[in-house]
């Protein structure tokens, strides 16, 4: 029972603080007006988030949480496992781009100066939910190992893993930044879904993939999952 209301009230916070965050930024939120809104003590707060930096990783937790519970989708694509590891990766940027807050407070939390500032529980509950999500684009990866010619598996996977993750991170903040348009316009956030599906497809046919009109079947696996934001143009 204590337990229980000791989620509900942390429910309660980062319901509290996603708010105010989105309405005034998180380096201009202050924990006294956040404790006001939650209507619980300044002390009580401290309780449960030992800093705005925990507080950032909780809020960074809920938004892996989110996005996990999206990427699951791709299990259900009808579709060989590597095809399933596109899907997912199509769906990440998707999450983003459709829930820019989650991603800035997933942006923010690995930044060195917040993680520094956090206690290390919060960081091993927010390294356990980044492990769930890069478990199942490397469970697809490791079925999908006959189709990339990767030998040994699990080494070349996991170089391959972070390679499309860190394309997919790169483009999420891309696409998201303001400083971008100054040197893009609306280009590169027009066509961000084109622009991720041709350079996934050099990462994946540099790891062996040899499948004919490989650019086209990542094309169109983008128009069938992102058909609201992906371009109609031939890749």
């Amino acid at each position: 029972m204590k337990q229980e209301k000791r989620q509900q009230r942390e429910k309660v916070i980062l319901d509290r603080a996603q708010e105010l965050i989105g309405e005034y930024g998180f380096f201009d939120l202050k924990m006294s007006d956040l404790a006001r809104a939650a209507e619980i003590s300044v002390g009580t707060l401290y309780v449960h988030f030992a800093s705005k930096e925990d507080l950032l990783l909780g809020l960074a937790v809920r938004a892996g949480i989110i996005r996990k519970e999206f990427l699951a989708t791709a299990r259900n694509h009808d579709g060989p496992a590597l095809e399933k590891f596109i899907v997912a990766s199509l769906l990440d940027i998707l999450f983003s781009i459709e829930n820019p807050q989650l991603f800035e407070m997933e942006y923010l939390a690995m930044s060195p100066a917040i993680w520094r500032r956090a206690t290390v529980g919060r960081h091993q509950e927010l390294l356990r939910k980044v492990d769930d999500i890069t478990g199942m684009f490397q469970g697809f990866l490791d079925d999908a190992a006959p189709m990339l010619r990767v030998d040994p598996v699990r080494d070349r996977g996991r170089m391959l893993n972070l390679a499309s993750w860190a394309l997919s991170f790169g483009m999420n903040a891309l696409a998201l930044s303001e400083m971008t348009d100054a040197h893009y316009g609306s280009l590169l956030r027009e066509n961000a879904f084109e622009t991720y599906c041709d350079g996934l497809t050099a990462i994946l046919t540099g790891a062996g993939w040899q499948a004919e009109q490989a650019s086209s079947l990542v094309h169109d696996l983008g128009r069938q999952y992102v058909p609201d934001h992906f371009g109609q143009s031939n890749p």
